[in-house]
């Protein structure tokens, strides 16, 4: 059976959200799985004011290490994992464009053998989130057992093993030679 792949998405300025993210994909790692990990752009440049001394130079970092996701990446992945900030809105500025993308793939069937999965350290943004992906197309993944702290880095872990396995049981086997 060929490897599972599994895209890792994320939106973060300061670095707590892509903390959890790199938690998901050490999960998919450890459950045997490829995995790319993509950050979404920023909208605009954030004001001198907003950010402080260790944000700034967090984001600056990331601008650096990561690209933003692609159709690309979406269509040779076998699993998604969707990481938003606490305060994740649908029509957030640097979200809106990528969940537009999912969703011209969802109406065109590209999304239909894909697992996705939401993590967020806030329980109302983690549902909008699978909502999201849920009408994209995606076959979600179930989220951690209740009484669990979604922003807790064993969270991620767990999660990210937990798309791989409903993903390799969605993989069609490959024929015997």
């Amino acid at each position: 059976m060929s490897a599972v792949i599994v895209l890792v998405t994320f939106y973060s300025r300061c670095g707590s959200t892509e903390k959890l993210a790199l938690a998901a994909a050490v999960g998919a790692v450890q459950a045997r799985a490829n995995i790319r990990l993509r950050r979404l752009p920023d909208p605009s440049a954030p004001s001198a004011a907003e950010e402080s001394k260790e944000c700034k130079e967090n984001l600056h970092r990331m601008r650096k290490e990561y690209v933003a996701p692609t159709e690309s990446d979406v269509l040779s992945a076998d699993a998604v994992i969707f990481v938003a900030p606490p305060n994740f809105d649908t029509s957030a500025a640097e979200w809106t464009g990528y969940l537009d993308l999912l969703g011209r793939m969802g109406s065109e069937g590209k999304l239909e053998t894909k697992v996705g999965a939401a993590l967020s350290a806030g329980e109302s943004a983690q549902t909008a989130l699978s909502t999201a992906i849920l009408q994209a197309g995606f076959i979600v993944a179930p989220p951690n057992s209740a009484g669990a702290t979604p922003a807790a880095a064993g969270h991620a872990t767990t999660l990210g093993r937990r798309v791989v396995a409903v993903a390799r049981a969605l993989k069609p086997r490959e024929q015997a030679g």
